[in-house]
């Protein structure tokens, strides 16, 4: 799901993930129904983009995305209470 950024239309042409897109046109209204809506993205790279402005400051293109993966896995496991003891047993074996 995306809007209707003109970046996005590589995700349109045919690839071996056989990518599905469906887009919001923002200018008509703010979802497809059903669903269909680009919020919970939109929400991830604003949260994404606080973390690198307020935490981290400087991320280099070579490392963005080990730190899209960090905030991937964050988002996953937000409601995980062990989700921190779990990455720790995760980092030591």
């Amino acid at each position: 799901m995306t809007d209707q950024y003109s970046g996005y239309n590589i995700l349109d042409k045919e690839n071996e993930c056989n990518f599905i897109r469906l887009k919001v046109d923002h200018s008509v209204a703010y979802s497809l129904g059903n669903g269909i809506h680009t919020n919970g993205i939109e929400s991830f790279w604003a949260v994404l983009k606080r973390g690198v402005y307020g935490v981290f400051h400087n991320v280099s293109v070579k490392y963005m995305q080990k730190y899209v993966n960090e905030f991937c896995y964050r988002l996953n496991h937000r409601d995980n209470d062990e989700a921190f003891n779990s990455l720790v047993l995760l980092a030591v074996r």
